[in-house]
């Protein structure tokens, strides 16, 4: 059945049951398009290697059964879909995702278009995307998105940032980078030394992990992304929202 959900002048309306894409709401004429960059939640939704347990939703009472509501029971990691990544998650006196400074995670946000045949994002990459100077927050839209609606398995080639990368938005003070997969970093990650996560977390600059921007052009928005309040977790999932200009 579908749904409304009524958020001041807007009322979006999603049908569940329908192939799943990166949802945009309709709007009326005059209000910015608000854009759904989140990865739904669903069973086949990749993993990173090693995790066994995928994202379950169990109902632990239901109509069917006779009971008087449905209640369900979910089975998730910290890291499951979208999700934001706490200091806690490679630096060992970092804190839990409960520290991380609103702030950052609420304002202006720049989507700058990968060229689909780069795979690795260096900083001179960046230096060519013509990032304004004042950017605070920055999404980068690669070849990896449209993964969270169909890929069932991982892919150890997607596009990430290296060490590089990550030193050139600490130096240009941009406070969150967000990717669209499961990692801001390469798979090998210099043979699992983790540099690009240590960079930017050790700076204080917000990790977003498992976007999906296939559904957004390049260009300014303004970003909410939110994790759960988990203390001491160290990273959560999170809906992440583009209000467009």
């Amino acid at each position: 059945m579908p749904s409304a959900r009524h958020t001041g002048r807007v009322v979006a309306v999603r049908c569940y049951g329908a192939p799943m894409t990166t949802p945009t709401t309709a709007v009326p004429d005059g209000v910015p398009a608000i854009h759904d960059i989140s990865a739904p939640l669903r069973p086949e939704l990749v993993t990173w290697p090693g995790v066994v347990e995928r994202f379950a939703r169990t109902e632990v009472a239901s109509f069917a059964a006779g009971d008087a509501m449905r209640v369900s029971h979910l089975q998730l990691g910290a890291h499951a879909g979208t999700h934001i990544d706490a200091p806690s998650h490679f630096l060992p006196d970092g804190g839990g995702i409960e520290t991380l400074p609103l702030d950052a995670l609420i304002g202006p946000a720049q989507v700058i278009d990968v060229p689909r045949d780069v795979r690795l994002i260096t900083a001179d990459v960046l230096a060519a995307a013509r990032i304004p100077s004042d950017a605070a927050r920055l999404l980068a839209r690669t070849a990896n998105s449209g993964w969270s609606a169909h890929a069932t398995t991982f892919d150890e080639q997607y596009v990430a940032l290296d060490a590089g990368a990550a030193r050139w938005c600490i130096d240009r003070g941009i406070r969150l980078v967000g990717i669209d997969y499961l990692s801001v970093e390469p798979f090998d990650a210099d043979t699992r030394d983790y540099p690009v996560h240590k960079a930017l977390l050790g700076a204080g600059v917000v990790v977003l992990e498992s976007l999906d921007l296939a559904d957004v052009v390049a260009g300014p928005y303004e970003l909410t992304v939110l994790p759960l309040l988990i203390p001491g977790s160290d990273g959560s999932p999170a809906r992440a929202l583009l209000r467009a200009p």
